[in-house]
């Protein structure tokens, strides 16, 4: 099924805020009232939390994150539910603080987009990409900023497609996207940022992406997806290219892997990728999360380690020990779907479960732009996450600690 892309939203409307609104007390032997714990509800901290959402803008529904440093960062996606002229889409937000707030930033053109990736490779410069919504050729659309977002204006898109899916940008004018025509999905190189492109190799026959492309200069490229198997159901599958998006070969994944919806490398030869045990592709459908993990540059995959993540959905590492994971966990029955984030220190290897606070929604994307600092987003809510690393005392056991990146 060359052509459609499958998005899997969570709950699209404005994050519902929980509150405990009563405390019960009961009578002490010396006759003072003494104030009883109030019950725990969902988004409740555990002592302080290592990752603290907040709603985004209003009209906003969230999908790709890109922080160029640990104070900048933008968020793109597509207009919420119930946006119109009376309520207006906010389809890019930017911080200037680390993440602490969030302002909208303005399209130019006579349409809203429908943005489903976005990459800064500086302060100033991003490049965001997506659809104008007309699902015909030509439709695919890319835009740029070249002043932190003062402006946004609309760049070249390779003739004829349908979506820019995902977009890559290693150097302040070097960038990498995958675009779908309708018959194949391929990427294409532009070098003056996104003024003209040159068309690149085929992904895999059969291949849908639904992760971000991941394109680092010294890594292989990578994305995650599926590849039909039977009507609404599709096995996990990767595509790599080992020369900048020239050519596409698929990866080597178990048999049977569930979705896969994010991976990325943390070395020349380490690579991540994440997804569910899920196997249907017409439904969201809970299940556990998945992990898997190559030790030769992403071109064989083994499961790993089942991730305290039900369903992940972007992976970020910033050093090649650390990295964070974020995605859905599912709670409740019927099962409710809230967000999630985990981290690791061990390459990979194994992932923890950050505690979080307001966190009620999805985190489909997340970015870490500082060894202990990353950002995160999805549908109407933002989040930023400390990361803890180890410290060896000598003398003393292993502890860890948790910083927080510049701002």
């Amino acid at each position: 099924m060359p052509g459609h892309r499958r998005v899997r939203r969570f709950g699209g409307g404005l994050p519902i805020l929980l509150a405990v609104v009563a405390v019960a007390t009961s009578a002490c032997s010396n006759g003072h009232r003494a104030a009883t714990p109030p019950p725990r509800v969902l988004g409740q901290p555990h002592g302080t939390p290592l990752a603290v959402g907040q709603p985004a803008p209003a009209g906003s529904d969230l999908a790709a994150i890109s922080c160029p440093t640990p104070s900048r960062c933008w968020a793109v996606g597509v207009p919420a539910l119930g946006t119109g002229p009376s309520n207006p889409a906010t389809v890019i937000v930017a911080t200037r603080d680390g993440g602490k707030q969030w302002k909208p930033q303005a399209v130019s053109g006579s349409f809203i987009p429908q943005l489903s990736g976005v990459s800064c490779p500086s302060a100033t410069r991003c490049m965001a990409v997506g659809t104008n919504g007309a699902s015909v050729p030509g439709s695919g659309v890319v835009f740029t900023t070249v002043d932190g977002g003062a402006t946004w204006t609309a760049a070249v898109a390779p003739p004829g497609v349908l979506t820019v899916d995902s977009v890559a940008c290693t150097s302040s004018s070097g960038c990498t996207i995958v675009a779908n025509d309708g018959a194949q999905t391929w990427s294409a190189r532009s070098d003056d940022f996104g003024q003209t492109w040159q068309r690149m190799g085929n992904l895999p026959t059969g291949f849908v992406g639904t992760g971000t492309l991941s394109c680092p200069a010294n890594d292989p490229c990578l994305i995650a997806g599926y590849t039909p198997t039977s009507t609404g159901h599709g096995q996990g599958a990767i595509a790599l290219s080992p020369d900048g998006g020239q050519s596409w070969v698929p990866a080597s994944v178990p048999n049977g892997a569930g979705l896969l919806q994010g991976a990325t490398c943390l070395s020349p030869s380490v690579c991540l990728a994440g997804g569910s045990t899920s196997t249907t592709v017409s439904d969201v459908v809970p299940a556990h999360g998945l992990l898997l993990r190559s030790v030769d540059g992403g071109h064989t995959w083994a499961v790993s380690t089942t991730p305290p993540v039900d369903d992940v959905y972007d992976i970020s590492c910033p050093s090649a020990r650390v990295c964070a994971m974020v995605g859905t966990n599912w709670v409740d029955s019927p099962a409710v779907a809230t967000g999630a984030v985990a981290q690791s220190r061990d390459e990979g290897s194994t992932f923890a479960a950050s505690s979080s606070a307001y966190v009620p929604l999805t985190l489909r994307a997340v970015d870490c732009p500082h060894a202990v600092h990353c950002l995160a987003a999805g549908g109407a809510t933002l989040a930023r996450i400390t990361l803890v690393k180890p410290v060896v005392h000598t003398g003393t056991h292993p502890s860890t600690t948790a910083e927080t990146g510049g701002g």
